[in-house]
């Protein structure tokens, strides 16, 4: 026969996963602590393993609690089914109270309630938290959107984007290349978080003007204004305004090109103030999606030079370039080949 010790677990064990600094810190997090973060965890800590199953289970409850707009009359209705339940159990021993039955006790009761008004629980989320979806895409040119919460989107070619949002935060999976300029917003005296995320790379913003690229060869994230946070493969990246990183062979790496110049393309100019060809190179690789062939003497790259050109031809674009800077730069057929003029 089990016993409810050998299904939820010792009390002091689960008192000692509680106040784990690593434990609080994973559920602390704003989002919903999915179950691959939560299994990676407790494989990491497998002291812990016997009390997973109830720990999620009043985890989750809180966490539904906390950030869905529930009215308290809701949450009495929830708490009062608990206490409901302990009073009916033949155990004169449950008819104490909340407060004077052991924790190893309640567990046992919490989780059975649990259990039982989980599908109500989700009835009630579904009917009470409205969800908005929108999907976005464009073809042969760019395209400027507005989204539900009130953020501008600028599409560049090719590209998608399906927005969604709910009581937890608002989240974009965008594949191809974006701009976007994210609204603040508030609720319950906290600020909603905008995710923007595929294909592993993933961007946490709360108010900001960024660029992101994300193909399956190319994985860019451009700042302009505000802060965001970039993670890839566990890995996360605060940024400044100005600043680009990239996926460089699996890992998030900085890039030394301002901003302005990767996001451009959503303005049509490209702005140079005291722009070295080093950078311009960089911009060329990833504008184009174009390898750049060839080597050029350092004092070269390092030249700088000001001025505005039009992105509207790429052909104009390379001469005025090669102009600027004082070389040749030819495009092949997967590739830009760069020398010195003879």
């Amino acid at each position: 026969m089990t016993t409810h010790t050998e299904m939820y677990g010792d009390d002091q064990l689960l008192q000692e996963l509680f106040s784990n600094p690593s434990f609080i810190q994973l559920t602390a997090q704003e989002g919903l602590v999915d179950e691959t973060q939560w299994l990676s965890w407790f494989d990491k800590y497998p002291r812990f393993q016997e009390v997973s199953l109830i720990a999620r289970k009043l985890y989750e409850l809180k966490y539904f609690e906390s950030t869905t707009s529930v009215t308290e009359g809701y949450r009495s209705e929830v708490w009062e089914g608990i206490v409901a339940h302990l009073d009916s159990h033949p155990d004169k021993a449950a008819r104490r109270g909340l407060g004077g039955i052991k924790i190893q006790q309640w567990l046992q009761y919490a989780a059975i309630f649990i259990a039982a008004c989980a599908f109500g629980l989700w009835i009630y989320l579904a009917q009470t938290t409205k969800v908005f979806g929108e999907s976005y895409a464009t073809s042969t040119s760019k395209q400027e959107f507005t989204l539900p919460d009130g953020s501008k989107l600028w599409l560049n070619k090719y590209s998608t984007a399906n927005y969604q949002e709910d009581a937890s935060g608002r989240r974009l999976d965008l594949r191809g290349e974006g701009y976007l300029h994210v609204t603040k917003q508030i609720n319950n005296g906290r600020k909603r978080p905008f995710i923007v995320e595929h294909d592993g790379l993933k961007v946490e913003v709360l108010g900001t003007r960024f660029n992101i690229i994300n193909t399956a060869k190319t994985k860019l994230v451009a700042l302009d204004e505000g802060r965001v946070r970039a993670a890839y493969e566990g890995r996360n990246m605060l940024m400044k305004p100005g600043e680009v990183v990239n996926v460089d062979r699996g890992v998030l790496k900085r890039l030394p090109i301002q901003s302005d110049l990767v996001n451009s393309w959503q303005t049509g100019v490209l702005d140079l103030n005291k722009t070295s060809l080093n950078e311009i190179l960089i911009w060329l690789q990833f504008t184009y999606r174009m390898n750049i062939v060839g080597k050029l003497p350092s004092d070269v790259m390092d030249s700088t030079v000001s001025g505005q050109i039009d992105l509207s031809e790429r052909q104009n674009v390379l001469k005025s370039l090669g102009n600027l800077y004082h070389i040749r730069i030819s495009e092949q057929k997967d590739h830009f080949e760069i020398s010195t003029l003879k």
